[in-house]
């Protein structure tokens, strides 16, 4: 069965928006767990070895959500309607939401590991 090139850039684009829907949702689910852990007295090395999931996580939602704002702004390009503009503009706030939380989040690692002295 041969697929149309129409069919191939839809199955390409559904694929994408799937995986930064499952690598956003593995995001919030990381953060959960750390502040139940919080809550509920993980141990630290516990805390900091989700803060690093988390991080790897996060830039790979970085990675996939660019892609698929540039995918959207391409679909927006060939077919003029506006749904795949605001998608577009979705997947780059989803972007920089990445971006300020592995930041942060790095931040923390950071500072947990403090100075060394002692």
């Amino acid at each position: 069965m041969k697929f149309t090139r129409f069919s191939e850039e839809k199955q390409l684009y559904i694929i994408v928006n799937r995986t930064v829907i499952f690598f956003f949702l593995m995001c919030l689910l990381t953060l959960f767990l750390y502040a139940a852990g919080t809550v509920q007295a993980f141990i630290d090395s516990t805390q900091i070895f989700l803060l690093k999931i988390y991080q790897v996580l996060g830039i790979f939602l970085i990675v996939t959500s660019a892609y698929a704002a540039v995918l959207a702004f391409d679909r927006f390009l060939k077919t003029k309607k506006k749904r795949y503009l605001l998608r577009a503009a979705g997947y780059l706030l989803m972007v920089i939401f990445a971006i300020v939380t592995v930041l942060m989040v790095m931040a923390v690692v950071v500072l947990s590991r403090g100075n060394g002295a002692g």
